[in-house]
């Protein structure tokens, strides 16, 4: 009995020996190289739903914790105001545009005045030629005294009628062709205000589309704060969308595991909520400074009374599956991540 116990003592003893030296190879080709923390956690960037006009909430389309698709309606807001401002818009427009026919309009009869006096410019033209004619007639008439001299004073009397009447016909021309420059100028206003008042409707319909909020992306309905009648304000938050698939881990890792740390390394993810469900990721970065240093009162250690406390580096860590399981990851659940440090990238420089 004495020689079996013994036996059997020694033999355990070499099992022992031989696991603890199974596990402990196992651990210098392996296990050393993987580094774990328990704290971390899931995080979800999600989407701050706000309005961006004030205004009364006329209907909530949703409800906490909805999955809604992009575009779906998730508030509606009372549009009388931004109705109003669009019939407004509208009506102005529509004077506009009779402004700017009447305008037109009034070019086109300036075109044809300015026709008409440069034809009796023309009429006066040929009335002076004709005096003239009548005058050099009369002049030599009254030379030969075969003409009274009545009737050649009457002859230089036409032509300073017709050389008047010349110049009156191109000073009308004239102020017809400057006031067809002011209604030109006044028919381009028109037009402008056309534009004006198009680019009024484009805004007031802008406005009226602001009355309806919708989810940017798809996603899950979260901390809703708004009720119909609440009055919505651009600084107001109404809910919260978490867009799906969204997740991600942050792992606070102390600074001495970091050392081998690579964006691109494998991670094993346990998330304690699905403990039958192994989660995969890789590193997506590494933070710039530790926590302690983005915290609203960083520590100084410039003082008399110093302890060395182990710091702390957020690694995000990015959730590529199982593909099936990803939906099912909330924002705040605690992770204990694995990180497999054994690829190391030589190139890296932080």
């Amino acid at each position: 009995m004495k020689i079996k116990k013994r036996l059997y003592t020694a033999l355990a003893l070499v099992v022992l020996v031989l696991v603890a030296l199974v596990w402990g190879i196992h651990w210098w080709q392996t296990g050393r190289y993987f580094e774990e923390t328990d704290n971390a956690y899931v995080h979800a960037d999600s989407v701050a739903v706000r309005a961006e006009v004030s205004g009364r909430v006329d209907e909530v389309a949703v409800s906490d914790n909805q999955r809604v698709s992009a575009g779906d309606i998730l508030v509606r807001l009372d549009p009388s105001d931004a109705k109003s401002q669009l019939a407004q818009a509208q009506a102005s427009l529509a004077v506009a545009q009779a402004n700017a026919v009447s305008a037109d309009r009034q070019v086109e009869q300036q075109h044809a005045s300015i026709d008409e006096a440069k034809a009796q410019v023309s009429s006066a033209q040929a009335d002076l030629e004709q005096a003239r004619l009548h005058l050099e007639r009369s002049k030599r008439l009254a030379e030969k005294s075969y003409a009274s001299q009545q009737e050649y004073q009457d002859d230089q009397a036409a032509v300073q009628v017709a050389e008047a009447t010349l110049a009156a016909r191109r000073a009308t021309l004239a102020s017809s062709r400057k006031q067809l420059d002011v209604l030109e100028a006044e028919s381009d206003s028109a037009e402008a205000n056309i534009e004006s008042a198009r680019a009024d409707i484009d805004n007031a319909r802008h406005q009226l589309d602001k009355t309806r909020l919708t989810a940017p992306v798809a996603g899950v309905i979260g901390n809703k704060t708004v009720e119909v009648g609440t009055l919505a304000q651009p600084s107001l938050t109404l809910m919260q969308l978490v867009p799906i698939r969204s997740a991600y881990v942050v792992a606070n890792y102390k600074e001495t595991q970091t050392t081998r740390m690579r964006p691109g390394q494998s991670v094993s993810l346990h998330v304690d909520a699905y403990p039958d469900t192994e989660f995969e990721g890789v590193i997506d970065s590494l933070a710039p400074a530790t926590g302690s240093r983005f915290s609203l009162l960083p520590q100084d250690n410039a003082t008399g009374n110093f302890n060395k406390i182990v710091q702390r580096v957020p690694v995000r860590i990015r959730v590529t599956g199982p593909d099936d399981a990803l939906e099912r990851l909330r924002d705040g659940l605690s992770v204990v991540p694995s990180v497999d440090t054994r690829d190391l990238d030589p190139e890296y420089d932080g």
